[in-house]
């Protein structure tokens, strides 16, 4: 053992140049794969809240209302009482979370139509908490303006006007969506029902739909709306399919995209180091003949160069660590800054690495160390006294 790690240093010492690209590959193959395996986990949230912020995809109305209507006009002209959030909140593990109360109406200003809406900060069922909020928040006596509502009334970010007999705050005008939102009028829910003396009243709940992202389309809807007649007898749901298709498809690529790219970082890394090692066993193939000849036997063989590849592998792991918890711990909250707090230093990985490198690379070089075990001293005499 003491004689094939000798024989192990000298050869690195004597070819730096095949050693250094080695180790460079599997260097840059760990570190990348440990901040990937670090970053995973903000980045499967981050995901997951970019997919909540595409929108609600739940949106529940009295059961009274018109669909026909309710499409034409995009809200519910009728009401039910805010207390129906209440019930779904106290309803156990249901499949809707981030429950928006909001109430709709239309109202003239100046001469136009515009759209006035009240709405609430989300609510969460007791099985289902959560610490980030989703949607508008809107603080009693201010608005927030349609970019069209702004231009109308020419108002100015925090000035004061009046709307509707009232003083309001304008706290935000949108940019320009190129929607509805463009001649709506954001309050706080409890400014709405004032001024549209609707008190209590509300005239739809939007949600997020929890059902798994593989249940199919229909079997997803009819647990929405089985849950929902239990709770709310006198509602219905509708589904945005498209949002919700958005959302599944956005979670799926995340889930798949991680461990992708590290499967290929590791198959990339491993056919790297096995071309690698097959040159380096090509050129001490005289070497090893030789070897063979005085009689050195093929576990010595074999170990100088899966013990070579076990060398690259501990050090790849050492050097590929400490640059993927830098790349992580730097880079990573730059990359995802809304959950940048999810990532951490790993120190599991620093052991799983110490193994993992090692073996992948000693895999990588199994076929050369065949060879070169595998060779005919005979040949290598033969050519020598030929030459």
């Amino acid at each position: 053992m003491r004689l094939g790690c000798t024989l192990i240093l000298k050869e690195v010492a004597h070819r730096r140049v095949g050693f250094f690209l080695s180790l460079v590959a599997a260097t840059v193959a760990v570190a990348l794969c440990v901040a990937i395996w670090m970053t995973q986990s903000a980045a499967e949230k981050e995901t997951r809240r970019n997919a909540r912020d595409i929108g609600s995809n739940v949106f529940i109305i009295p059961g009274s209302v018109d669909i026909y209507d309710y499409h034409q006009s995009g809200y519910s002209q009728k009401t039910m009482g805010e207390e129906a959030v209440d019930k779904m909140v106290s309803a156990g593990k249901i499949s809707y979370n981030h429950l928006i109360p909001t109430l709709t109406a239309e109202l003239s200003l100046r001469g136009r139509k515009v759209r006035l809406t009240g709405t609430a900060t989300a609510k969460h069922p007791q099985q289902r908490p959560s610490k980030s909020k989703m949607g508008v928040v809107v603080e009693p006596g201010h608005v927030h303006l349609g970019s069209e509502v702004g231009r109308l009334l020419g108002a100015k970010k925090g000035e004061e006007i009046v709307l509707f007999g009232r003083n309001w705050n304008v706290e935000r005008i949108a940019p320009e969506m190129g929607t509805v939102d463009d001649i709506t009028i954001l309050t706080d829910l409890g400014d709405a029902q004032s001024v549209l003396e609707r008190p209590g009243q509300i005239s739809e709940i939007k949600a997020i739909s929890c059902v798994q992202c593989d249940t199919p389309e229909d079997r997803s809807l009819a647990t929405l709306r089985t849950e929902l007649a239990k709770i709310l007898p006198d509602t219905r749901v509708y589904l945005m399919k498209e949002i919700a298709d958005a959302r599944v498809k956005q979670r799926r690529m995340m889930d798949s995209y991680s461990p992708f790219v590290i499967v290929v970082l590791l198959i990339a890394s491993a056919v790297w180091l096995g071309i690698l090692a097959a040159i380096n066993v090509r050129d001490r193939i005289n070497e090893i003949g030789l070897m063979r000849a005085i009689g050195y036997g093929s576990g010595i063989i074999g170990f100088l160069v899966l013990g070579r590849a076990a060398l690259v592998g501990v050090l790849a792991a050492l050097f590929g660590c400490v640059i993927g918890y830098f790349l992580a711990l730097t880079y990573g909250p730059e990359m995802f800054p809304v959950t940048a707090g999810a990532i951490r230093a790993d120190w599991s990985l620093f052991g799983f690495a110490l193994l993992a490198a090692p073996l992948l690379a000693m895999f990588a070089s199994f076929v050369p160390a065949a060879v070169a075990v595998r060779h005919d001293p005979a040949i290598t005499l033969r050519q020598d006294r030929i030459g």
